[in-house]
């Protein structure tokens, strides 16, 4: 079986960078230092040409865990297309990993939570609502039920959108 073009083989504690049949060895700590820094693997990719599975496996063989990157990544509230971009790969890649990982897909948008103060000040600030909503950076209709909301309670405001 031939050898890919662009791949990564170990040799002892060294890395060698294989790109069209010339190697280079580096020492793996470079390997690691870049994806704990980066936390991408599209930037690792940039420095160490090989495919994805090629490059996980060699991270994961020095005590790298790609799947724990991503969970930290998925907690920190990370949406799959923004960690496709991010890794470089497939949408559907990422939100299998995601369920494989034990994490739900939020469906839609998240929720939209302010409080009645800041409702009020938005609007007291630019005195319209178009203004307001522009400010908290929602839609004005959802702005305007917010704000009615926001004149008949002092309890926390949730759009019923």
């Amino acid at each position: 079986m031939a050898d890919p073009k662009n791949y990564l083989a170990i040799a002892g504690d060294n890395v060698f960078i294989f790109v069209d049949g010339h190697g280079t060895g580096v020492h793996y700590s470079e390997l690691l230092g870049l994806m704990t820094e980066s936390r991408s693997l599209a930037e690792v990719q940039k420095r160490f040409a090989a495919s994805r599975s090629n490059l996980i496996r060699i991270l994961e063989h020095f005590g790298f865990d790609f799947d724990m990157l991503l969970r930290e990544q998925f907690r920190e509230g990370h949406r799959d297309t923004t960690l496709a971009r991010l890794h470089r790969v497939d949408t559907k890649w990422i939100a299998e990993k995601r369920r494989s990982l034990g994490f739900a897909r939020e469906k839609g948008r998240p929720r939209v939570e302010f409080s009645p103060d800041e409702i009020l000040r938005a609007f007291d600030t630019t005195e319209s609502f178009v203004g307001a909503a522009a400010i908290l950076g929602i839609d004005r209709k959802t702005y305007s039920k917010l704000h009615s909301s926001a004149l008949k309670s002092g309890g926390p405001t949730n759009p019923t959108v």
